[in-house]
């Protein structure tokens, strides 16, 4: 028969098995309490803010598995407070060498990309800063881009996969479109050990193809916030091509092809001094850039109906060297005369510019009224006329400042032995529609 030795030790006993019971509910319940507290967010938010570098804002957070935060109502903002990304909810995988983020749904504005190409930039420059790997995952991306009335107009691409990964030196970015051919819709930026963007020196490698047509108001604001150069906005312009490119010494030299639709003319022709109205499709059959500078392209263009200023339909004859045709003086009586259609073929390299006219067209550049607007210039023209273009009225010397002037420096040099030879049996090689 048991008999309790004291009462003193049966209350040690009871008070100890309600303690070693008690005590982990409490803490695990305290636990679970600052899991979800406003302060252990902004704790996780501030953390991701500093591996960004950019202002977030998160609504809440959950832990579904270990090593695994969801965050909700997440907002990614430009340095200047400026909301550009917002994300339904996006799950974060952190190990000690990859960080993975999964993203049921994105949608990508100009403003957005901008900011994107910003932080994968700084990933490719600063691998001091960057030391862990990170794949982000997006179940189903979209493009928005500004539409007609000021609406956006969506752009559905499905599932893109972005690679951030380091070996070594080097450092690269892939994004590819996954519900595709990878090798028609991928981009691939390297960055070789030693590289310095902020040097100059080293060596980037860019290799793109995008067979999905990719919005040029996307792509404009990429190039301005990467390359610091601001090309126009591309209204609804949509480019598909391919893409390889080197970097070596801080110059750039390589080679491209693609399409560009429903160029907007009023658009394109923002910086002339006179400008135009209607839809361009381009054809850049071949592009090749070499030390900075373009080494030679050939381009094909259509459009039409449309019209022109006065101005720019007399500057196509007196800059560029196009001949009146014989609707010309009835279409230059107006302020802005109409055409039916415009095509040419257009080739520039070290000799200059070769312009050809469409066989639809009879051989004409553009057409009016059934009849011959512009017919191409009888031989090869200075590929300076086109920088001429983008001087203002009045102007006597070569444009030395604002797009003209950028155009000059990018423009081929002309070859020391190249001759400026007649069009005559050479024509058709320029033309394509």
């Amino acid at each position: 028969m048991f008999v309790p030795s004291s009462a003193r030790r049966i209350r040690l006993a009871r008070t100890t098995f309600v303690l070693a019971g008690l005590l982990p509910a409490v803490a695990l319940a305290a636990w679970a309490v600052q899991r979800h507290s406003a302060a252990h967010r902004d704790a996780i938010r501030t953390t991701w803010e500093q591996a960004v570098g950019l202002p977030i804002t998160v609504d809440s957070v959950e832990h579904p598995l270990p090593g695994v935060v969801r965050a909700r109502g997440c907002t990614l903002a430009a340095a200047d407070g400026a909301r550009v990304l917002d994300v339904a909810a996006v799950e974060v995988e952190t190990s000690p060498t990859e960080v993975r983020l999964g993203i049921g749904s994105l949608a990508c504005d100009p403003a957005a990309a901008a900011a994107l190409a910003g932080l994968a930039t700084e990933w490719l420059e600063r691998g001091a800063r960057f030391r862990r790997d990170v794949v982000i995952d997006v179940a189903d991306f979209a493009w928005h881009v500004p539409g007609a009335g000021g609406r956006a107009e969506v752009q559905p691409i499905g599932r893109v996969r972005i690679e951030c990964v380091a070996q070594g030196g080097d450092r690269a970015v892939r994004i590819v479109r996954r519900d595709a051919d990878e090798a028609a819709d991928e981009v691939r930026i390297v960055r070789s050990a030693g590289a310095d963007a902020t040097a100059g020196d080293g060596r980037i490698d860019v290799e793109a193809a995008c067979a999905e047509p990719v919005p040029v108001a996307i792509l404009a604001a990429v190039a301005a916030r990467v390359a610091g150069v601001a090309p126009p906005p591309g209204g609804g312009a949509l480019a598909s091509f391919r893409l390889a490119a080197a970097r070596v010494g801080g110059r750039w030299a390589g080679t491209a092809s693609g399409s560009v639709a429903n160029v907007d003319l009023a658009v394109c022709t923002a910086a002339l001094p006179a400008g135009a109205n209607g839809t361009m499709d381009v054809i850049v059959r071949s592009l090749e850039w070499r030390d900075g500078r373009l080494a030679g392209a050939d381009v094909a263009c259509e459009a039409g109906p449309g019209r022109m200023d006065r101005r720019l339909l007399e500057a196509l004859v007196t800059t560029v060297g196009c001949r009146a045709g014989a609707a010309f003086v009835a279409a230059a009586a107006e302020a802005e005369p109409a055409f039916d259609a415009l095509a040419c073929g257009m080739r520039i390299d070290g000799r200059g510019l070769d312009v050809a006219g469409a066989a639809r067209l009879g051989g004409a550049v553009a057409t009016a009224g059934g009849r011959p607007l512009l017919e191409a210039p009888a031989g090869i023209v200075p590929a300076e006329r086109i920088a001429w273009l983008l001087a203002p009225a009045g102007a006597v010397y070569v444009p030395s400042s604002g797009a003209g002037a950028w155009l000059m420096s990018v423009l081929p040099q002309a070859g020391t032995a190249a001759e400026r030879t007649s069009r005559a049996g050479g024509a058709a090689a320029g033309g394509g529609f």
